[in-house]
């Protein structure tokens, strides 16, 4: 073939080529023009050569056309037309309909300690008030002679009072959540609403102060369960401190089962973090089962860290005891309003939630409270 006339094609196809990649917006075409586009500049460069060489063996010189591109002309075109194509896929192909999913993502972690539900929950549905006893000690016989009196052994008892707490949630949303049915907005407002009672439950627990209208928690000096014990006190987490906690506890006739620590994250850290001097660790830590060296352990934030050094000297931190000492009387179920008037203008959905509850420790001596102590 001629090579004149096939380069005049090629510039026909490539101009022709230009006019199409203008008004098309299907990427694959695009991506097809200009796969077509590099071949047929490929082939116009080598018929250049071809060109330029017959040019220097025949004598009689040949009027080049004009319109044949340099290399540099060549390569700026080829950019330009890339360039065009990205033009025209991003104002048509990205601009895709949105997709809003139906599924609503949760917290993917823990909201609330597990200590709320494993602590004695007791249905008193109507109640006010609830007094619960407890066996301080029990007495000792002795032995008598012939015609004297038998020694006496009263047990020695004590009791403590649970009042009524009112704990409450408030939250809004707007009628838009309420009505979108692809996502459950609403029900995880309920949900968030339950997990907030147990929220505050759970710090009650620990640390409700045992004034009006609050738990009285293990921490709390009030505690009338816990008057006659010593706290443990200890300046850091040793390879010694779960020995000392767990000696530390119960009466003296043997080593108490079934007992519970219950402490910050940053000290099961400190407890995970003990090495022997041969570098191997102090603990087993199960983080499946949650137990240290089979002791039971559950995590609470509302527990100070001994490890941590913002934690003051004097500050209670762990507690270590069986869980069944400390009751929360359920005075109400969980009651949840809703009301569309407080802001109907606005068009705002009001809910609110209460629960009538409380609680105290239950058994004597039932916890072993660890207080952090001065560093020497």
């Amino acid at each position: 073939m001629n090579l004149e006339k096939r380069r005049k094609e090629i510039e026909a196809r490539l101009t022709e080529i230009r006019s199409l990649v203008e008004a098309e917006s299907d990427v694959a075409k695009l991506e097809a023009f200009d796969t077509e586009c590099n071949t047929l500049q490929e082939e116009r460069s080598v018929i250049d050569k071809k060109m330029t060489i017959a040019s220097k063996v025949e004598i009689k010189p040949i009027v080049i056309d004009t319109r044949i591109d340099n290399k540099e002309t060549l390569e700026l075109r080829g950019k330009q037309l890339r360039e065009n194509r990205v033009i025209q896929v991003s104002s048509s192909e990205v601009l895709l309909p949105e997709t809003v999913s139906n599924k609503l993502a949760p917290v993917p972690y823990a909201q609330v300690s597990t200590l709320v539900d494993k602590v004695n929950i007791i249905n008193l549905n109507g109640g006010e008030t609830y007094k619960k006893s407890f066996v301080k000690s029990n007495g000792i016989a002795g032995t008598t002679v012939e015609g004297q009196p038998y020694s006496e052994t009263e047990p020695t008892f004590g009791y403590v009072t649970i009042t009524k707490v009112k704990i409450t949630a408030y939250t809004e949303i707007t009628e838009e959540l309420e009505k979108l049915p692809s996502i459950p907005y609403q029900a995880e407002v309920l949900r968030n609403i339950n997990v907030s009672l147990k929220k505050k439950i759970s710090e009650q627990i620990l640390r409700g102060a045992g004034t009006s209208n609050t738990f009285t928690g293990i921490f709390s000096d009030q505690a009338v369960a816990l008057a006659d014990t010593t706290p443990l006190e200890i300046s850091a987490i040793t390879d010694t401190t779960l020995d000392d906690i767990i000696f530390a506890y119960g009466g003296d006739e043997e080593v108490e089962g079934g007992a519970v620590l219950i402490l910050n994250k940053n000290d099961l850290r400190a407890f995970a973090g003990l090495r022997t001097s041969e570098g191997r660790k102090v603990h087993t830590v199960d983080y499946i089962n949650q137990t240290i060296d089979g002791i039971p352990y559950v995590i609470n934030s509302h527990c100070k860290a001994i490890a941590d050094n913002a934690t003051a000297a004097g500050e209670y931190a762990i507690a270590y005891g069986s869980l069944k000492n400390y009751e929360v009387p359920i005075f109400s179920p969980v009651e949840i309003g809703k009301s569309t008037d407080y802001k109907f203008k606005d068009g705002i959905i009001c809910y609110k939630a209460s629960v009538f509850t409380g609680g105290n420790v239950v058994g004597y001596k039932g916890f072993l409270r660890i207080k952090k102590k001065a560093a020497a």
